[in-house]
């Protein structure tokens, strides 16, 4: 009875209507639990659990489906709590969906999700129930003017859905070396570096590096294309069409997404900042401690990753984010920018990397190319000596 009368003044709340809204198509139905408990006075106590669908009625059919469970009520006994079974049926409702939907039960229950955290009523005495697996939210984007999140890379593995990537060099040359992960995402620190080949194909968490008197350039599936500067290391953390995400840990690269497709988007995350770009070219720059911009078309909204302050930076401008944040923008020439960029760009396509793909594979021919003469002379002077 005590727990019908609770339930009963918890969940009267005005039941707000549900506004239609479509997730972003990368957003997959997945389920997620919660659990908390309620204080309902000095000596009593619920345990709450509620199963739901993160899509919720968005995604239709049964996922809006919520049950909300009151497992049992605690009570003091002596120096603890003592649970007492309760077998009355939980209550079923819906579930509106993301990391901000609304529980709803008999038209006039309500309770709110927060970011994704916790479920908790909007009355005096507060409802909360913590989300067990939060990830089903904050891995996703939930509307299409949201960045997208960036997987973590922690203890070796990258944190990035396995598909079939179609990307590949389109062009590169000098000592170029690539770092690729094992098909469950698990990454060898004390791996070999590899010489980059202009046909192997590159998976997320595949890691690049270019040295001096190098380069290279990609071309992604949406027709974004990207020059990587010597002296630059990257990581490929999502070769996704339509989500494309990479890591500039140290370095410059060139990125032209003007005809990307419609709504497709390409993120790059650097030591200081991210830089979330759609539609547009811009050059980026990595020193380790400070991460800069210089857009030449569009423009590119970016954000400090020490203060969460963001600013769209458009052509000729530029700006630098350190530990302290952004700095103010500053101009520059997008025209020679782009000659400079140009010509790094000629070099690379006037090199043949089926045959001198880096300074290796040189190395490596001239040394056969020298042994080859030193055994002949010898041949030739060993038969002379006979005759």
């Amino acid at each position: 009875m005590l727990k019908k009368l609770f339930l009963l003044v918890l969940f009267l709340i005005i039941t707000y209507p549900v506004q239609a809204v479509n997730w972003p198509p990368e957003v997959k139905p997945e389920q997620g639990k919660a659990s908390g408990t309620i204080g309902i006075g000095d000596d009593d106590k619920l345990n709450v659990t509620i199963d739901f669908w993160n899509v919720g009625e968005v995604g239709g059919g049964d996922y809006g489906k919520v049950i909300v469970d009151i497992r049992c009520t605690q009570k003091t006994i002596g120096d603890g709590w003592q649970c007492v079974a309760d077998d009355e049926p939980p209550e079923i409702g819906t579930f509106s969906g993301g990391p901000n939907g609304k529980i709803t039960i008999n038209g006039e229950t309500n309770i709110q999700l927060v970011n994704g955290q916790y479920f908790k009523s909007t009355l005096e005495k507060t409802f909360q129930a913590t989300v067990e697996n939060p990830e089903i939210f904050s891995k996703y984007r939930w509307s299409m003017d949201e960045s997208i999140p960036i997987p973590e890379i922690k203890e070796g593995k990258y944190e990035v859905e396995t598909y079939d990537s179609s990307l590949r060099f389109s062009d590169l040359y000098g000592q170029v070396e690539v770092i690729i992960p094992n098909p469950d995402g698990t990454y060898d620190e004390d791996a070999d570096w590899n010489l980059a080949k202009i046909d192997m194909e590159l998976p997320p968490g595949t890691r690049i590096k270019v040295s001096e008197e190098s380069g290279l350039m990609l071309s992604f599936p949406n027709m974004t294309t990207i020059i990587v500067g010597p002296e630059t290391e990257i990581i490929l953390v999502s070769t996704d069409p339509q989500k494309s995400v990479m890591q500039l840990l140290y370095g410059d690269l060139k990125a032209n997404v003007t005809k990307m497709m419609k709504d497709g988007s390409m993120q790059v995350e650097m030591s200081q900042a991210v830089a979330g770009i759609k539609g547009t070219r811009f050059i980026l720059n990595e020193t380790k401690t400070e991460s800069s911009i210089r857009v030449t078309e569009g423009t590119v909204k970016f954000i400090s990753k020490s203060t969460g302050v963001s600013v769209d930076v458009g052509k000729g401008e530029s700006v630098t984010a350190s530990s302290q944040g952004l700095s103010e923008k500053t101009t520059f020439d997008p025209a020679k920018e782009e000659e400079k960029w140009q010509e790094l760009a000629n070099g690379i396509k006037k090199t043949n990397p089926n045959i001198f793909s880096n300074k290796n594979t040189i190395y490596i021919l001239g040394g056969i190319i020298i042994t080859a003469i030193v055994i002949g002379f010898l041949l030739l002077k060993f038969r002379r000596h006979k005759k």
